[in-house]
């Protein structure tokens, strides 16, 4: 009956041809081995989204490179004028210009993104110890608020916008994103892993977490 009621991820993990003879009662083992699954898969899921953010950034610079370009390049470029559409109004006269050409999205939105990538540098050193200190959820809804009125204001002619207060304001936005998004995304992904490591106590993976 105990045998019934064992996860198969216990029979998994005393494969002796993958592991060498393994006790089937040595829990440790199971539980550093499953820790240390955890802490690598929730490395891999930083790493993806940083090569993500830096793709974004890169495409959005490449755009006008491109576009300069005739033939398949040019293309390329006009694909992803194409790509970053439906996202940005992409005005020319909000828009910082490569060789004459605007880039694939605003000012703002340049500065959102800009200021995500750099979030996620940042979070590699200082998010495990920020978010026990500080509630990032909250942070970044404050955070959108001078966005906001930046925007508000400007459409009600109260206030006009610049671009500094466009790059101030998007930036500050920003580099607050990760600091929810990696820890949500982390999170998602012990849970795809719970079947799987329910063996493991959740004192072990609670916090785990790159740092």
């Amino acid at each position: 009956m105990r045998e019934m009621q064992e996860p198969q991820c216990m029979t998994a993990l005393d494969n002796a041809d993958f592991f060498g003879y393994v006790d089937a009662t040595d829990l440790s083992f199971r539980k550093r081995l499953a820790s240390g699954l955890f802490i690598m898969v929730s490395d891999r899921t930083y790493y993806v989204i940083l090569g993500g953010a830096v793709l974004w950034c890169a495409a959005i610079v490449v755009a006008p490179l491109c576009a300069s370009e005739s033939g398949l390049v040019g293309s390329l470029g006009s694909g992803l004028y194409l790509f970053f559409h439906p996202i940005c109004h992409q005005l020319d006269d909000r828009s910082f210009h490569i060789f004459g050409k605007p880039l694939a999205v605003c000012i703002r939105c340049l500065a959102i993104y800009g200021g995500f990538l750099v979030g996620v540098v940042l979070y590699a050193g200082i998010g495990r110890r920020a978010r026990g200190i500080l509630s990032f959820r909250a942070i970044l809804l404050w955070s959108v608020v001078p966005m906001l009125l930046d925007v508000v204001l400007d459409a009600i002619d109260v206030h006009q916008s610049t671009t500094l207060t466009r790059c101030i304001t998007g930036l500050l936005f920003g580099v607050v994103i990760p600091f929810t998004i990696i820890p949500a995304a982390q999170e998602g992904v012990r849970e795809l892993l719970s079947p799987a490591l329910r063996f493991l106590p959740s004192e072990a993976t609670k916090g785990q977490s790159h740092a």
